[in-house]
């Protein structure tokens, strides 16, 4: 126990900062409402919420079984996500302490506990602690020799966060290069047993067992948010990463003492090079992915620091013990500027009017909605107007839509805030064939809602019987 007190006193930290935010209000972002969405509609068998068959399924399903117990969904979501923080913690002290013994074990954790983005992350409904935890969980059993277990965990990884299941082959290359085939095998076998129901299920209702992958990777390739909006250089993540704190700096001394040791540490090489290029190099480029690779780069800093420290031959320990606390506050006032910085801390009047409107009415019909936030406000099934990616085309499929089948539809969503049905700057067409589908709502239904709040506009059309 007393061994261990450094460890527990970060995670008492890591728990007790989230805890004092996660009962706030919180913005609902984007994926959080498809994430809740998906998962009313898993629980209700495609009565309630909306589907995506590009996500995957590990997030909804969780948050679905909060809703279906009659559990508050975007709460429960925040503290299983602390949780999961939680683990992230501890998994990252043990694979350092591992690799690279106390002190640096000590730096990473306490690193990662009050990195700016997972801390911005406990608070919102999405992938990217799940999967890093799953990833770092099969790193931890792979150091235990446990390889049916870090394979069955690398396949839970990826049912969070599909690029996260390349922590599989980072284990089967290492123990390719190891020449461990009968441990390689057990990794494999676990990491597909895991997935077998969910590739069975994709070709049973797509026709092909890749047919979610596929679509997902177009659908990333075309995004406006990330392509356009959000666009992004290769070499972004370095500076992204030196946003967290400069002291990530020091990972290059890092490099330096990990080829000092003159020992091969092949698994953890793999798991900051793999994730690292594979994001690089696509065309989508989001702060919110750096946190797969962000332990390892942890790691690492934390081992230059320790390096350097060590340099110093300073024997006593509560030395160590007042620089860790320094980088502590040091760490705690980056996360909390960042916070504050970032996070929307009143609500949106305009904003949650639009999104709670089902609220209380009777309205009959298809729902159509241009942002899946409004699932995570009502168990009503919805369709989607952006899905997958909003263009000339698929406006002018609904403006079809709404002129043939008008008496079929209950309610129509849309904003021009949550990106929903914003046009690509090349596709000339759009613009004009949105403003055609406003005024076919217009002249079909009855405006129940228009509201503006900055540059943002709000609007509900309704069938004049409702």
């Amino acid at each position: 126990m007393r061994k261990n007190y450094p460890l527990y006193a970060i995670l008492a930290l890591a728990l007790a900062i989230r805890l004092l935010f996660a009962f706030r209000w919180h913005e609902i972002w984007w994926d959080s409402g498809v994430y809740i969405g998906m998962g009313k509609y898993i629980y209700s068998v495609g009565h309630s919420g909306l589907w995506e068959h590009i996500r995957p399924p590990l997030v909804p399903i969780f948050l679905g079984l909060f809703w279906k117990l009659g559990l508050n969904a975007v709460l429960l979501g925040r503290l299983l996500e602390t949780a999961l923080m939680l683990g992230i913690v501890w998994l990252t002290y043990q694979l350092a302490l591992k690799w690279f013994g106390e002190k640096t074990a000590i730096l990473a954790a306490l690193i990662i506990a009050l990195s700016p983005i997972f801390f911005y992350l406990s608070f919102h409904q999405y992938t990217e602690i799940p999967s890093t935890f799953f990833a770092l969980l099969a790193l931890w059993l792979f150091t235990k020799e446990k390889y049916l277990w870090a394979g069955i965990a690398s396949g839970a990884a990826f049912l969070a966060k599909f690029p996260a299941g390349m922590f599989i082959a980072i284990i089967l290359i290492t123990l390719a290069f190891s020449k461990k085939w009968k441990n390689a095998c057990q990794a494999g076998i676990g990491f597909i047993s895991i997935l077998i129901p969910y590739f069975l299920w994709s070709w049973t209702i797509y026709g092909n067992p890749l047919a979610t992958l596929t679509a997902a990777q177009s659908a990333i390739s075309s995004a406006l948010g990330c392509n356009v909006l959000r666009h992004a250089p290769w070499w972004q993540y370095f500076l992204w990463a030196l946003s967290e704190t400069k002291l990530h700096l020091l990972a290059i001394i890092g490099i330096f003492a990990l080829w000092k040791r003159k020992k091969e540490y092949l698994v953890f090489a793999l798991s900051l090079i793999i994730p690292a290029s594979y994001f690089m190099q696509l065309n989508c480029r989001e702060y919110r992915y750096l946190t797969l690779f962000l332990p390892f780069i942890a790691i690492l800093t934390a081992l230059g620091i320790a390096w350097i420290y060590e340099q110093f031959k300073v024997k006593n320990k509560w030395v160590f013990a007042i620089a860790a606390i320094l980088l502590g506050l040091w760490m705690f006032n980056t996360s909390i500027r960042y916070y504050y910085e970032n996070e929307a801390r009143q609500p949106n009047i305009a904003a949650e009017k639009y999104f709670s409107f089902l609220d209380g009415k009777n309205i009959g019909g298809e729902i159509w909605t241009a942002n899946p936030i409004i699932a995570a406000y009502t168990d009503k099934k919805l369709e989607k107007i952006y899905y997958p990616i909003f263009d000339s085309n698929l406006s002018a499929n609904f403006t079809e839509y709404v002129a043939l089948h008008s008496d079929e539809i209950g309610a129509v969503f849309l904003d021009n805030c949550g990106g929903g049905i914003i046009c690509a700057p090349e596709d000339t067409l759009c613009p004009e064939r949105t403003r055609q589908l406003i005024q076919e709502l217009d002249a079909k239904f009855t405006r129940a809602m228009n509201e503006t709040e900055g540059r943002c506009w709000y609007r509900v059309w309704i069938t004049s019987a409702t």
